[in-house]
């Protein structure tokens, strides 16, 4: 080879080297893929199929199952023929596609239906079990994002009673959040699913409307336990054990449509028919806002029904309030906050308000919305009782909270909550602005700093109040900063958007 052609070779090696990397890369991907069929879907429906595959895992050995009870290495036969099946039937009625997740690698691999620990052997397997679960948490939290709550349905196949379906709920456990909304007919009864799948013709067990406890060995696995909401959330999820008769591939056209139908009915009952409409949150992240600004905005995050916007005082002046829902003025310093809002930003909030806009302060935006400073918002019928001793010390403090509150957050009515400096709000009796309810009273005190004692006990934690259209709730305490409380958060922005 001549001196040119060796620089030649040369100086094309690391491209070379790239391009037989990223065709290696594209194969594994592509390897990957066959063994998962998944789909994004557009309803709150997830249909999960772990057990209906029959490809090997390049360089997996099939499992032993050694000192595993109940070991099983079968394939479910036909259940993700029928379950693809389903899908289309579903997308041909509504319009639309659930989300799709199904297991093309033989169970004797990778059982996806089993903690890790019992699921694998081989490390190598691992990466195969990871993607199906991944995929599956990827579209509960899509479900949840887009339309609040939702229900996977894992299906598998059994031979124990060969023209029946069985149910697997953990006997109820998870589908807790869809009986706890809409009560045990949602999930015994006549419009259940079970009930649904009954009136198609099919037979069922435990029979519809009985309280007897689901059969032994088909209770529901680890993928509705994990996925379900026996541990909270709004995703339910329910196990379908098909007999053998069902799946046959001579039944499983007409079968499909039949559990089309019933799915369909169901849903139409239980299950959201439109994605959320999301909350429009500003919040306030200029000048006065303190650290808590963080923590508040991670609280924000874990509501999926609202659009966060973050706003200067600048912003608010140039009217970005506009097409907002509400308005957050967090933590930090209230003087600061309103002095750097100055007249203009005052008043566009309080037009906001005025127009029917919510306002939600905590702690420095329970100060800056009270009647009582020249750079108040005076939106709340307020004044800040020893305003001297505002600096009192911060710490763990129990409020007193209304039975209202309490019952729907399901709170104790004294409960424990992180306090920082917040004003102690008492009624002003401004005649200009509608009195406030007070929804929590401090019971305990912080009273540091030469500041009295005795004073704190009494005055208002948590105050409700109306200006103009709009709604206003103040927190002196900082629920954001306490563990188990975010949910407050959550709970005054649905009041205060409350039309």
């Amino acid at each position: 080879m001549s001196r040119s052609l060796t620089a030649l070779f040369l100086a094309l090696l690391p491209g070379l080297f790239l391009l037989v990397a990223a065709d290696d890369q594209t194969i594994r991907a592509t390897e990957k893929s066959q063994l998962i069929t998944t789909s994004k879907g557009d309803l709150p429906l997830i249909l999960s199929a772990p057990h209906g595959g029959r490809k090997r895992i390049p360089g997996v050995e099939p499992r032993t199952g050694d000192g595993i009870k109940r070991f099983v290495d079968r394939t479910d036969l036909w259940t993700a023929e029928l379950t693809e099946n389903l899908a289309n039937e579903i997308e041909e009625t509504t319009g639309k596609r659930p989300y799709v997740v199904i297991a093309n690698f033989h169970r004797k691999y990778v059982d996806a239906n089993r903690r890790p620990v019992l699921a694998y052997e081989s490390p190598k397997a691992q990466a195969t079990y990871d993607s199906y679960h991944a995929a599956l948490a990827k579209a509960k939290a899509d479900v949840t994002k887009r339309f609040g709550r939702g229900l996977v349905i894992d299906i598998h196949g059994q031979a124990t009673l060969l023209d029946t379906i069985i149910r697997g709920t953990q006997n109820g456990k998870t589908v807790a959040h869809l009986v706890e909304k809409f009560g045990n007919e949602s999930h015994l009864g006549r419009t259940s699913l079970f009930g649904r799948l009954a009136g198609n013709d099919f037979q069922i067990n435990p029979q519809v409307d009985s309280n007897e406890r689901e059969h032994l060995k088909f209770t529901g696995g680890y993928i509705t336990q994990k996925y379900g909401s026996m541990n909270g959330g709004t995703v339910d999820a329910i196990q379908l054990e098909l007999g053998k008769n069902l799946r046959h591939p001579e039944k499983s056209a007409k079968n499909a449509q039949r559990l089309s139908k019933a799915i369909v009915a169901f849903a139409k009952d239980y299950l959201p028919s439109k994605e959320l409409k999301k909350i429009q949150v500003g919040v306030y992240l200029d000048r006065g806002a303190g650290r808590s600004k963080v923590d508040l905005l991670k609280t924000l995050a874990n509501f999926h029904d609202l659009s966060v916007h973050k706003l200067t005082a600048d912003e608010i002046r140039k009217g970005k309030l506009n097409g907002l829902d509400l308005l957050i003025q967090p933590g930090g310093s209230g003087g600061t906050q309103g002095r750097h809002l100055g007249p203009e930003g005052r008043e566009k909030i309080r037009d906001f308000l005025q127009a029917g806009g919510g306002y939600l302060g905590i702690c420095a935006g329970a100060y800056l919305a009270s009647a009582d400073y020249p750079w108040s918002l005076n939106i709340l019928d307020a004044r800040v009782v020893d305003r001297k001793h505002w600096a009192r010390g911060k710490g763990e403090v129990t409020i007193t909270m209304s039975e209202d509150w309490a019952k729907k957050l399901k709170l104790k009515r004294e409960t424990a909550i992180f306090y920082g400096q917040g004003p102690l709000l008492a009624p002003a009796n401004n005649p200009d602005i509608p009195d406030y309810q007070t929804i929590a009273t401090f019971k305990t005190e912080i009273a540091e700093k030469g500041a009295p004692s005795g004073v704190m006990p009494g005055t208002t934690a948590i105050a409700q109040g109306r200006f103009g259209k709009g709604r206003v709730v103040c927190f002196s305490p900082h629920p954001e900063l306490t563990k188990g409380l975010h949910h407050l958060v959550r709970h005054a922005i649905r009041e205060v958007t409350l039309k």
